[in-house]
């Protein structure tokens, strides 16, 4: 009896891994599991539960799985073992909790690795990916994605449906053109070998993510390609209909949109009732019936949707919904609830990195009537600027059409700007160039900004730039949060009234209280003390502070803006920084370059640096020697970035006594690279254009030519790029 068991219980085993899981449930309930030895019943329910999750059933699966990871624990066979939490950890996913999820995942990991079942460890990265993407963490879900493709390649598999997958979580986050280039990839690699069921997938997602960039003809005939493999995949059904509903309401086909949905949503309701495809669909009807201004049944199938994503924490859907609400808010005339909807779908699409989604939502909001001009360009500018990143053709013509509505706004500054001090914001590079614009497009918002960057790249600069081009009467006020004793900071923040503590002998503002109707500058904010992030959290959700020893709150006016050159998602797997603060400081996130990729404004850098040394330096007839300077300092790598680049400028000012020519062979002399090394870096740096490296040198085209022959240089010798 044991034995026959224990074939039958193997053969299901293979049944599994063809995907028969009603044949391997109905095997299942023909054997007497009271009757089988502890391990066969441990092996019972590890074949019941994966046959249900494959299905995205989770009834009667945490028992089973428990009492298996019981009977494996301390049995030689770790492979069952590491099965069971691997399950567990897929069970957590289904049912949306995905932080014991990830731990159970984890813990199959260490197991697999252990007795070196390395397709097993493949197979657990690749689940892991998911419930990481549903957690906004997008860069380690490719990251395992790709290390698991890597393991069954090594193996001599082709890892095609992992392929697949890792093209899918490009597209889920938004990333549609890295997407859709593995996907025509992965086509043209295409054939039976791969199974009928990953070909229709691939079609599916192909067709969908062609259908998000306009690009609608080579969408249908995608749709065209599932033809002949639907009707043997049932969930892969639904998905086709669901993809081919959104792809009718995108084109304006409402009545087919419609028609396609709602045999999704039939197909969906069989499977399982409260999986992700059915809060997608229902989520899709409401999008269907706010495009056909029919918001009652908006209203219906969206809260259907909202009750099934959220007993599973599908994000993506609940964000969709929370959009949905807002449109419907907005049209029943509620201004107040509709922005806090659209602020909450914002705020969670930009938690979970879903930038497709956070940028049709933006364009919803700003093309929404809810927003004042400032407000409203700003929010429509960073939809914009995704859109044209991933080239989305209809939602850039839409945008345009909202953008053209503001053109009587005035872009630049409202104050004096960039020259605080003798410092100016430089910006001759393409990289700079946008930088700049993009900050002064947001700054008339009140939107919280973050800026990140090495030390040294300007953040502080930057962040008063952004506050003179806004509207704001008040002052810019700065925060070195390094510069302030962990004890004095929070007083420092918000003030405290007289008697509050010893040596509190009267009131004093706080800078919060200092900055209202201005700007409030945190900078380093990724070295606050965690006691502090707490209280800095507050005042940012609630708009107000109180000042220590005081019972009165103070209603703020203020715009923050913070600054770090820390890894803030480092810090914050460390624990070491909050999340809610970060996602609540980064409404807009400004990534300042590295000297090393803005060469192109170093000489501007140099002769600003020169004439602003107040050494009373005049340019006089002293441009060209001032540009060849400029290109010669631009060679070496500054680690300290502008900062480093203006105190050797002002060294060789100081030993040269102001004279260019004595600073160039100061440098000349000083410098590790030899004229052969400088020619072959500046050639490389202008894709070897002899004119413009001759100008960048202060020399003739012909000496350049020269040059090259001397050296005998190439063009593939670009070991010192």
């Amino acid at each position: 009896m044991k034995q026959t068991t224990l074939v039958q219980l193997s053969k299901l085993e293979e049944l599994l891994r063809d995907r028969q899981y009603d044949k391997v449930l109905d095997a299942l309930a023909s054997i007497d599991r009271s009757t089988l030895p502890r391990k066969d019943c441990g092996l019972w329910n590890l074949l019941f539960s994966e046959a249900k999750l494959f299905k995205g059933l989770c009834g009667e699966v945490e028992g089973c799985l428990r009492e298996s990871i019981e009977i494996f624990r301390h049995d030689p066979d770790t492979e069952k073992y590491a099965l069971g939490k691997f399950l567990l950890g897929w069970m957590y996913a289904l049912l949306g909790d995905h932080h014991p999820g990830i731990e159970a995942y984890t813990d199959a990991l260490a197991h697999y690795d252990r007795c070196g079942s390395r397709r097993s460890y493949a197979r657990t990265l690749n689940r892991l990916a998911y419930s990481q993407l549903q957690l906004g963490q997008m860069d380690v879900a490719i990251r395992n994605v790709k290390s698991a493709i890597a393991i069954w390649q090594d193996l001599g598999d082709t890892a095609y449906s992992y392929m697949i997958n890792l093209a899918s979580l490009q597209f889920r986050a938004g990333f549609l053109t890295d997407s859709i280039a593995s996907y025509l990839r992965l086509i043209s690699d295409v054939d039976d070998k791969h199974g009928h069921r990953n070909t229709l997938i691939l079609f599916e997602m192909v067709a969908v993510a062609f259908t998000q960039t306009g690009e609608v003809a080579r969408a249908r005939k995608m749709f065209a390609k599932c033809q002949p493999y639907l009707g043997t995949f049932q969930r892969e059904d639904g998905t086709y209909y669901e993809f081919l509903g959104m792809a009718e309401i995108a084109t304006g086909n409402y009545t087919a949109a419609e028609k396609a949905l709602s045999k999704g949503l039939e197909i969906s309701l069989e499977i399982a009732p409260e999986s992700s495809l059915v809060s997608q669909i229902k989520r899709l009807f409401g999008d269907l019936y706010i495009a056909t201004e029919q918001y009652d049944l908006a209203h219906q199938f969206a809260t259907e949707a909202l009750a099934v994503a959220g007993k599973i924490n599908e994000r993506v859907e609940i964000a969709a919904c929370y959009r949905i609400f807002a449109q419907i808010e907005n049209h029943r005339g509620n201004d107040s609830e509709a922005r806090e909807w659209f602020s909450k779908a914002i705020d969670l699409f930009r938690l979970i990195g879903s930038n497709y989604e956070l940028a049709v939502t933006r364009y919803s909001a700003g093309a929404s009537g809810l927003y004042h001009n400032g407000e409203r360009y700003a929010i429509l500018y960073l939809a914009r600027e995704y859109f044209e990143s991933e080239d989305v053709k209809p939602y850039i013509e839409k945008t345009d059409t909202e953008l053209r509505k503001n053109k009587h706004l005035e872009h630049g500054p409202r104050k004096s700007v960039g020259n605080h001090n003798g410092q100016a914001i430089i910006a001759l590079s393409p990289v700079m160039k946008k930088l700049i614009e993009k900050a002064k497009s947001i700054a008339e918002s009140d939107m919280t900004v973050l800026l990140t960057g090495e030390t040294g790249t300007g953040k502080n600069l930057l962040a008063r730039h952004i506050h003179d081009c806004s509207d704001r009467q008040g002052e810019f006020i700065t925060v070195e949060c390094t510069g302030i004793p962990e004890a004095l900071l929070e007083s420092e923040l918000f003030g405290y009234e007289k008697g509050a503590f010893t040596g509190a002998d009267s009131r004093k503002q706080g800078r919060f209280e200092l900055a209202q109707g201005g700007t409030l500058f945190l900078d380093e904010i990724g070295d606050i003390p965690g006691s502090t992030q707490v209280k800095l959290l507050r005042a940012l959700e609630d708009r107000k502070v109180m000042r220590l020893g005081s019972v009165k709150e103070i209603l703020l006016d203020i715009r923050i803006i913070a600054a770090t050159n820390r890894d803030l998602h480092q810090r914050m797997k460390e624990n070491l920084f909050r999340s809610d603060l970060y996602y609540r400081l980064n409404n807009i996130l400004i990534d300042l370059p590295p000297l090393s990729e803005r060469v192109e404004d170093i000489p501007a850098m140099v002769e600003h640096f020169l004439t602003n040394s107040g050494n009373g330096f005049k340019v006089n007839g002293n441009g060209p020697a001032i540009e060849r300077l400029g290109v010669l300092l631009s060679i070496p790598d500054y680690g300290g970035n502008i900062r480093e680049l203006k105190n050797r400028v002002e060294k060789l000012l100081f030993i040269s006594d102001g004279d260019v020519d004595r600073m160039i062979e100061l440098l000349l002399d000083d410098n590790v690279l030899s004229e052969r090394d400088w020619l072959l870096r500046i050639l490389d740096r202008t894709a070897w254009n002899r004119r413009e490296t001759a100008r960048r040198l202060g020399v003739s085209e012909g000496t350049i030519r020269k040059r090259i022959r001397k050296y005998d240089l190439a063009q593939s010798n670009t070991d010192l790029a």
